[in-house]
């Protein structure tokens, strides 16, 4: 285990679970300032773990940092999500069919489990959990990788689908889609086959255009989906 995986939690990451959090609820919506004084006497904190919380969020893309060094949270649009569903596409592809040799019976119970969860998740329509779920599904295929560098890139690139505010009309018949999708990537990856398990990433699980119908109902082009919640 990486010493990283056990070290105390700061006062910044708990900022930033926090901003995370706020940012995906739409208590902070799409291209809105975010005043340090103002967290500053809400949290009743110094600055220094609010502007580390910051800095995390704007290298993973969450916010931008403008030219007054204040942030604006990132406006996300339906090109941004095609261009992340593209991404995944290609990395976690590769990826997978690496380690489909490497996955083991627990493996294989614990991505059961979560997908279960998801499902769950699912029913109730509910985004956010959905994505901590999927998250840690993921995780389980891309541990296997020795490529640190490449979990961590996978990882804050997909995050990105789950950290903004979006409409609410098909959520619950994608993430439906998508528990369905999971199944499948069980099944190949009980069989081993990485070949068949990368090209279900590439070609279906991140395939934009199999997606596109969600992603235009929960994005539009100018990145206003927060204003319909």
């Amino acid at each position: 285990m990486d010493t990283e995986d056990v070290r105390p939690e700061s006062i910044a990451d708990k900022v930033y679970r926090l901003l995370r959090r706020d940012i995906a609820a739409g208590r902070f919506r799409p291209g809105e300032r975010i005043v340090e004084k103002l967290l500053i006497a809400r949290l009743r904190i110094s600055r220094t773990p609010i502007r580390e919380a910051l800095l995390r969020l704007e290298s993973e893309g969450v916010v931008i940092c403008n030219s007054r060094r204040s942030y604006n949270v990132r406006l996300l649009t339906a090109h941004d999500v095609r261009e992340v569903y593209e991404t995944l596409g290609i990395l976690e592809g590769a990826a997978v069919s690496q380690i489909a040799s490497l996955i083991d019976d627990e493996d294989l119970s614990e991505l059961r489990r979560l997908n279960a969860k998801m499902r769950a998740a699912a029913k109730e329509g509910d985004l956010q959990a959905f994505g901590v779920w999927n998250r840690e599904f993921h995780d389980v295929l891309l541990s296997k990788l020795e490529n640190r560098t490449l979990r961590e890139v996978c990882d804050i690139v997909r995050g990105r689908l789950y950290t903004f505010p979006v409409r609410r009309h098909s959520i619950p018949e994608c993430l439906k889609k998508s528990v369905t999708e999971h199944r499948e990537i069980i099944r190949l990856a009980i069989a081993k086959d990485g070949e068949a398990l990368g090209a279900y990433f590439r070609d279906v699980h991140w395939s934009y255009e199999r997606n596109r119908r969600y992603i235009d109902d929960a994005f539009d082009a100018a990145g206003e989906a927060a204003l319909h919640l």
